[in-house]
């Protein structure tokens, strides 16, 4: 998630909570409408909404699958994750013999010691003249281009990590599962 909408996660949370505290406050002073006790248990499932988004976010910042609920929202949660981000960078690097320490000369030359890699023909190329490859049917060839059914993407949708970092779109897996 980017700075942008990490603030808008926050801004978002605190305004659930304002809205939820509105809510406490009118019911110290009476009894809700059900109307209002239905607002109000409305309020507070988007302010839990808001707040499982910020804990997912940390929870990817941190890349830490051992750092799960028992930990969730700790200030030992919130330094692994800014531990990570700095231990993220490189400062230096070995390649072909000579250490390279600048910012920019470190960039090209991981560049060019990819280009270099990836334009290299391959000393072997895989063969698959002696396997015992089955053929599909005529059947299970057309069953390979049926569209997806409904069930089947949400079975997959739901059966994924929803703590996984999120897609272009910028939501998480579990934002779509909470959907």
């Amino acid at each position: 998630m980017e700075q942008g909408r990490v603030w808008k996660v926050g801004s978002q949370q605190k305004l659930a909570l304002q809205q939820v505290e509105f809510w406490d406050g009118v019911e110290s002073e009476r009894s809700l409408t059900e109307g209002e006790m239905e607002l109000k248990r409305e309020t507070k499932e988007v302010f839990k909404k808001w707040v499982l988004l910020e804990e997912t976010h940390w929870r990817q910042m941190s890349r830490e699958l051992w750092l799960k609920e028992e930990d969730k929202n700790t200030g030992f949660f919130h330094q692994m994750a800014n531990a990570h981000r700095r231990n993220n960078s490189m400062e230096k690097i070995k390649i072909n013999g000579r250490w390279l320490e600048e910012e920019q000369e470190v960039r090209e030359g991981v560049v060019n010691a990819f280009q270099q890699l990836l334009s290299e023909e391959p000393a072997w190329k895989a063969d698959i003249e002696g396997l015992n490859l089955q053929r599909l049917n005529h059947i299970e060839a057309e069953g390979l281009e049926q569209p997806f059914t409904e069930e089947e993407t949400h079975a997959a949708l739901m059966g994924m990590n929803g703590d996984k970092a999120p897609g272009p779109d910028g939501f998480t897996v579990a934002f779509w599962q909470s959907c």
